[in-house]
């Protein structure tokens, strides 16, 4: 857990360039001069950014598309774009001059130049961030805030993440049907109390009767004696077709060691046994529940 925290917080990323820099290069590279287009941005799903790249007298082909996300990951610097931008679309306009008046009522109107648009997003977060609760999760336990939906997983021999997922309860909905669909996390966008996102992922009891039930309410109980409240917090839980899954915000590195692995093995979880990190930059670090647990499936 210390290594995965270090390798999120120590993570370094390309600087941003300043835009004539970006727009220059971008025109080298793909070909297409950028440096008259427009920006806007706003939140969609996942509190990711959508950026929208308006491209004066543009085509609307690939090339501009690409051209344009170039352009907003380099004018950003990759620590925004990777943790903060769900998708850039480029839109062609009219090229200026006579014909700009005919434009002057459509959505561009309000885009600003994309010189603008690192202190546009920065503005941007700092609003969804005022947004957010301030303290942990385990400062607030929740009781009428959990939320339930079903899924319908494609059949497979194994699952990775949790493509298995049936039944799903959660205290962070759009946090945990973000991760479901596969979109860039992270957990810097859900918390703002430093909190990481972590999952449980174990080889649960064969499906039928009340066995996967029982199993789950022994898990969920060991983990919620063993996590102190300046530890972390449960947040969610769930079965799948193969595996069983407790969510968890965590506060405290030290607490996996110390207290949630020892649980988990007095609970009588099995080898094949995860925590596992919602971040997408930590998407392939793991710690196994036993010694021996070995590694998961990846897909």
């Amino acid at each position: 857990m210390k290594r995965a925290l270090e390798l999120l917080r120590g993570a370094r990323f390309a600087p941003p360039f300043a835009c004539t820099e970006a727009c220059a290069r971008v025109l080298r590279e793909y070909g297409v001069d950028l440096s008259r287009a427009r920006a806007r941005t706003g939140f969609a799903r996942g509190h990711l950014l959508d950026v929208v790249v308006y491209v004066p007298g543009g085509l609307g082909d690939a090339r501009e598309s690409d051209a344009a996300e170039a352009l907003v990951r380099l004018v950003l610097g990759e620590e925004l774009f990777e943790r903060w931008v769900g998708s850039v679309v480029a839109a062609p306009t009219v090229r200026g001059g006579p014909l700009t008046v005919l434009n002057s009522h459509a959505e561009e109107a309000s885009a600003l130049p994309v010189a603008a648009l690192p202190e546009t997003v920065r503005a941007a977060i700092a609003g969804l961030k005022l947004g957010l609760a301030s303290e942990p999760f385990s400062t607030h336990p929740g009781g009428e805030d959990w939320v339930f939906f079903e899924l319908e997983p494609a059949p497979a021999a194994d699952y990775a993440a949790q493509d298995d997922l049936v039944f799903s309860s959660t205290r962070v909905p759009e946090l945990k049907k973000s991760f479901l669909r596969g979109e860039p996390f992270f957990s810097g966008r859900f918390s703002n109390a430093g909190e990481i996102f972590v999952y449980l992922k174990y080889e649960a009891a064969a499906p039928g009767g009340e066995s996967r039930l029982a199993e789950r309410a022994s898990i969920e109980a060991a983990l919620s004696q063993a996590l102190r409240p300046e530890q972390g917090a449960l947040v969610g839980l769930g079965l799948g077709v193969r595996y069983g899954y407790v969510d968890l915000a965590l506060i405290d590195a030290d607490c996996v060691e110390a207290a949630l692995l020892p649980a988990l093995r007095a609970a009588g979880v099995r080898e094949r046994a995860w925590l596992l990190f919602c971040d997408s930059e930590l998407s392939r670090e793991w710690i196994g529940a036993h010694p021996a647990s070995p590694e998961p499936y990846w897909g």
